[in-house]
């Protein structure tokens, strides 16, 4: 007998995916998001510690400076003979010279700090008791003297004909404290010849405290 083949019965096809762009906008709202991590706060690097270095100042007498500084034309020989000496001696005795570095404070940290000794102070006193004009000629003296060693580390001071005083941190005040000085909220220290300032020179009149009683401040 001849056979008969059974139609063959066809799969139903499988269901393909349909893409719904709605569908999957809003099962990626409803997908929680996780929170960004708070970035953690650099630590800053703790600063190093106060270094307090004595250096070498050398004042040289200048006439036409002195004189300028005193607001004197000529100076008579006699008082010359006695000015000079008087320089000489100050600066190899009395004269001290220190570069004072704080890590903390602006820039590079480095500052400049130049005062005469008690000494020269009771002499000049001594003999302004004698003769006042004579005691103000050593009086300029060493007001001469301070910067004249000041512009020998610091060169731009001489340009600038001053040095910008700036606020001494902390750790230089006590670093004051170490070399026998005060500091007083005037913007002075303890001794009446002194210079304090920027080492390198740096922002000018824009660190001085003396800025907003100085006839001579600038935008510099």
């Amino acid at each position: 007998m001849p056979t008969t083949k059974k139609p063959a019965v066809k799969k139903p096809a499988a269901k393909t995916a349909v893409k719904n762009p709605a569908a999957q906008k809003t099962a990626a709202a409803k997908k929680p998001v996780a929170p960004n991590k708070a970035a953690k706060p650099t630590a800053k690097k703790p600063a190093g510690p106060i270094q307090v270095e004595a250096i070498d100042a050398h004042p040289e007498f200048d006439l036409f400076t002195y004189c300028e500084l005193s607001g004197e034309t000529r100076i008579e020989h006699d008082l010359l003979e006695e000015l000079e000496p008087r320089f000489d001696g100050w600066a190899e005795k009395y004269l001290r010279a220190y570069k004072i570095t704080d890590p903390a404070a602006p820039g590079d940290g480095g500052h400049l700090l130049i005062w005469l000794e008690e000494p020269v102070e009771d002499e000049i006193e001594g003999v302004w008791q004698d003769s006042p004009s004579a005691g103000m000629s050593f009086h300029n003296l060493a007001i001469h003297m301070v910067m004249s060693a000041a512009q020998n580390v610091v060169p731009e001071l001489a340009d600038k004909g001053c040095a910008p005083l700036p606020k001494p941190t902390a750790g230089i005040l006590k670093a004051f404290e170490k070399l026998g000085l005060v500091w007083n909220k005037e913007g002075t220290v303890n001794r009446q010849f002194a210079v304090f300032t920027r080492m390198p020179y740096s922002d000018g009149c824009g660190i001085c405290m003396l800025r907003p009683k100085c006839p001579n401040a600038s935008d510099d």
